[in-house]
């Protein structure tokens, strides 16, 4: 009776396994240089961007992604807002791929400041 029951309970786990399929738990990240952040969040693959401060400079997020194919793709996105906000940006990246990225400030006077670059999985 027992060797029936870790059968059938055998088969239950695996034919569960194979009809839902298995997922890949990315890793979230965040950036910050202290008056903007920038947060990777894995689950739909999203980037947060927040302005930290009310200095003028806009907050903004630099992203770099190597597709299945090799190819590099980068980008930037730019909180639309003031000082307080975040703004949220969807992407599509390839489950289980590296997005670097990293949070900056936009300077008009003088180079923008960004932190070192973070790496999140998607």
């Amino acid at each position: 009776m027992f060797r029936n029951a870790l059968t059938v309970t055998a088969i239950i786990v695996t034919s569960t396994a194979l009809s839902t399929g298995l997922a890949f738990a990315g890793t979230d990240a965040f950036s910050t240089t202290g008056q903007a952040s920038a947060r990777f969040i894995s689950y739909g693959d999203k980037f947060e961007v927040c302005d930290l401060a009310s200095d003028g400079a806009t907050a903004y997020v630099q992203y770099e992604y190597v597709r299945i194919n090799g190819t590099l793709q980068k980008g930037e996105h730019r909180n639309p807002g003031n000082a307080g906000s975040c703004h949220t940006f969807d992407h599509n990246f390839g489950e289980g791929r590296v997005v670097k990225f990293r949070a900056c400030e936009d300077h008009t006077a003088w180079p923008d400041h960004c932190d070192s670059w973070k790496k999140g999985i998607a």
